[in-house]
């Protein structure tokens, strides 16, 4: 915990002496996997994500209608508070640009919050700055494949140039939002960490 707070306020520099810091187990792709609230389970048959608050064209969708969106690829670099990283992770999904369009996001709407389905109800949040980039997806696949169900299937927020915090997995709701200066106060930002995740 120590590495990864001196890392999320000290910045990127100290991934380099940090590399082996993580603490939670590593997979074939290089992640180390961290939950708060444990894997949720996925039936495709099922399994909707809803898209409300300040959208004005609210939607509820299936996997197989998600997945028929416009998709992107982006390969970027992730990197954990705890002083690790993946270099060249490849994901694909739908742009939140794309969404914001889609479902017509109203003009007083200042934030996107992201509602998971894993069994403490994480949450999180961007700003429609953070929203706009063309690299702020919706992700369903990683490296070329289906997200593995520890992290994310179906659905992960990718933020990259922050924190992997703001990554939130098994997204089940989008909810538009209007906020004041102090923005929203996500799983982690309550206990602690800051809203603006940006790595420096």
């Amino acid at each position: 915990m120590i590495a990864g707070l001196a890392a999320l306020f000290l910045g990127r520099d100290l991934f380099s002496a940090l590399s082996g810091a993580g603490r939670g187990p590593l997979t074939g792709t290089g992640f180390r996997i961290n939950s708060v609230g444990g894997t949720p389970p996925f039936d495709e048959a099922t399994w909707r994500v809803s898209f409300d608050g300040l959208f004005r064209k609210p939607a509820v969708l299936s996997f197989s209608e998600l997945r028929a969106l416009p998709q992107v690829e982006r390969t970027r670099d992730f990197y954990c508070v705890e002083g690790w990283g993946v270099e060249d992770v490849e994901w694909r999904g739908v742009t939140l640009t794309e969404v914001m369009e889609r479902f017509d996001i109203d003009p007083s709407a200042t934030h996107i919050i992201f509602h998971s389905s894993d069994f403490v109800k994480y949450t999180d949040s961007v700003t429609l700055e953070e929203a706009k980039r063309d690299d702020t997806l919706l992700a369903w696949e990683l490296n070329g494949e289906l997200l593995p169900p520890e992290q994310g299937l179906p659905l992960r927020l990718v933020l990259p140039g922050t924190y992997g915090y703001k990554y939130v997995k098994w997204v089940v709701r989008v909810e538009a939002v209007a906020l004041g200066e102090e923005g929203y106060t996500g799983f982690w930002e309550e206990r602690g960490y800051p809203e603006d995740a940006t790595i420096r």
